[in-house]
């Protein structure tokens, strides 16, 4: 199941507490017999082609397997998130389920006052103090990396390599940190490099920041910047060289160039969040979603046209280390070590 870019009927921009009132709309009109409603609320816009499209995804196929009624809302300005999120719990929604880091403070500080509200928060660090009635989710991220890293050792043929993040929090440098130790187990001598765009959505610095790596050498990069990706993966069309992206609906913006997809499966995290509020046993507190949950699946686009050789030498190794990790006998570690 890879997430698509699912595009709902309605989608509302958060301006302020009013917009929730005029923003009534859901994706169908079904409600299960206990009435229960589950609403998302995204910091980042819908039409990344990844996380936030396949998180919708996941909203409508949540109202078709529990018949919830379900909504999705984009707060995208910091300073409408507690009044947001206050309004859908006063409102007496069911599930509110919120996306990111700077979501997780908000939650942690809210959730308390509605104790009938079920809160989640996607990709986040732990709360400080586990409340009863929250829970956030995060990914191990580094498995990503270190599968990418793989796949693009053994495709590099300059013997450079590079990651783009979005901002240099911590699990960005430990993504940085998993691609080179699985690119040096192939290749002791390869040199490794990041660069952040400072955003996840601005795809034109995304782009420009490609274009300069793969004029330097770089020959494949290995992207995971949300909405950012799309200008990296448009500069690897431009300059003929290999991207590995994180968002499978990227392939077709440059089938030749992207080589190699290891995707959060949004929607599947959405589907086991829903199911979790839902239940009389709600577990809080933290989860990690990786390979050994299904979380993070590949994808070997069969339109890249890479050497033969060294595509056929890096799907080996790159399903072997899969295959290891979901065995757990590959734990790849979550180094967050700054490279200076």
């Amino acid at each position: 199941m890879n997430p698509s870019p699912f595009k709902p009927k309605v989608r509302c921009s958060l301006i302020g507490a009013i917009a929730i009132a005029l923003c009534t709309t859901s994706f169908s009109t079904s409600v299960n017999a206990a009435g229960e409603s589950v609403v998302l609320v995204a910091t980042q816009k819908a039409g990344d082609r990844g996380p936030i499209d396949g998180l919708i995804d996941g909203l409508e196929q949540a109202e078709a397997e529990f018949g919830v009624k379900t909504r999705f809302l984009e707060a995208l300005d910091p300073a409408t998130y507690e009044t947001t999120l206050r309004t859908l719990a006063n409102r007496g929604t069911d599930v509110v389920i919120t996306t990111f880091f700077a979501m997780g403070a908000t939650v942690q500080a809210l959730a308390p006052e509605f104790p009938d509200t079920k809160f989640v928060v996607i990709v986040a660090a732990p709360h400080d103090q586990e409340v009863p009635n929250a829970r956030v989710v995060g990914y191990k991220t580094q498995e990503n990396a270190y599968l990418s890293g793989t796949f693009a050792g053994y495709m590099s043929a300059t013997g450079k390599i590079a990651h783009i993040a979005g901002v240099p929090l911590p699990f960005a440098w430990a993504d940085y940190n998993a691609m080179t130790l699985a690119a040096e187990a192939i290749n002791p001598d390869i040199e490794t490099s990041v660069a952040f765009v400072q955003s996840f959505e601005d795809p034109v610095k995304g782009r420009e920041i490609a274009a300069s790596l793969y004029s330097q050498g770089v020959d494949a990069i290995y992207t995971g910047a949300a909405a950012s990706d799309i200008g990296v993966v448009e500069a690897a069309s431009e300059s003929g060289n290999l991207v590995i992206a994180a968002s499978p609906p990227l392939i077709d913006q440059a089938p030749e160039n992207v080589g190699f997809i290891a995707s959060f499966e949004w929607a599947r995290t959405l589907m086991i969040e829903v199911e979790n509020a839902l239940s009389d046993e709600f577990q809080s507190g933290f989860r990690l979603g990786g390979v050994d949950s299904g979380e993070i699946v590949m994808t070997f686009p069969d339109s890249f046209v890479g050497d033969a050789d060294r595509k056929t030498a890096a799907k080996t190794a790159t399903q072997a280390a899969y295959v290891a990790m979901q065995n757990g006998e590959l734990i790849v570690p979550y180094d967050t070590t700054e490279n200076n």
